[in-house]
């Protein structure tokens, strides 16, 4: 015998989409607090996705329609983001994501290149991952600004190029080498000009592109990387001359 029209119509999950039967409407509200709706997420609807069914309670007054927001995930390709003067973590997950804390998403995904989230420079590439959730913990505080008071700039004796190295990643080790081959560079002059356009402390070449910088750190940076880490000179004519020796 055919059940009372009455009756109610379960919901279904087909093809990672929640739908529901016949005679029900998707913004319809589930009348009880204990309904659980499996979702499947089928390679057809969610095309690369291997997850394992998952789970809802919908809670009095919820919906199908909300169900579905709730269960669905975003997957967005990466993207690449050359770091500017003045960027911090910070500013490009708001440009990116709309929210400053989504931060510490771009964070985890260049740990290989961003050691401190205070510390980016330009010339860095970064990762830009599709968000497939936004946290919703707090948050540690905002990561500071790329120059801050307390990077050295200007112009600096031998002693404020070794702390300047040592704050863009480079091992204390070789950090007097460092000043020596600055000095012998630029005189310490943050602004100092070389005659094919070499700029800052390290007189960074222009064919080095964004690396060459008049920004402190930035260009502090730029020499850790050209001279790996302090191990190799030999691209600074007053290295190879022996000018520095003696600078500091």
């Amino acid at each position: 015998m055919a059940e009372k029209a009455s009756k109610a119509v379960p919901a279904m999950a087909v093809a990672g989409v929640l739908v529901a039967a016949p005679h029900a409407t998707t913004a319809a509200k589930v009348p009880v607090s204990s309904a659980v709706i499996v979702e499947q997420a089928h390679t057809g609807a969610l095309a690369g996705l291997h997850e394992p069914a998952r789970r809802y309670t919908v809670r009095s007054g919820g919906t199908l329609s909300a169900v579905t927001d709730a269960l669905v995930v975003h997957h967005e390709p990466a993207r690449r983001y050359t770091v500017r003067p003045g960027d911090t973590l910070s500013s490009i997950a708001q440009r990116f994501y709309g929210h400053a804390a989504d931060w510490r998403l771009l964070y985890q995904a260049n740990r290989s290149v961003v050691h401190d989230p205070d510390m980016i420079f330009p010339g860095e590439v970064l990762k830009i991952p599709g968000r497939t959730a936004r946290s919703t913990t707090s948050t540690p505080a905002t990561p500071t600004a790329l120059t801050t008071s307390a990077i050295p700039s200007g112009t600096l004796s031998c002693h404020g190029l070794e702390q300047l190295w040592e704050k863009a990643g480079g091992s204390s080790a070789h950090a007097f080498m460092a000043a020596e081959i600055a000095m012998a560079e630029s005189s310490g002059r943050q602004f100092a000009t070389g005659p094919v356009g070499e700029r800052g402390y390290w007189q960074i070449n222009t064919n080095h592109g964004s690396l060459s910088t008049y920004d402190p750190l930035g260009n502090a940076k730029a020499a850790v990387i050209i001279s790996a880490n302090g191990t190799n000179w030999h691209p600074w004519t007053t290295f190879t001359s022996s000018a520095f020796r003696g600078r500091c």
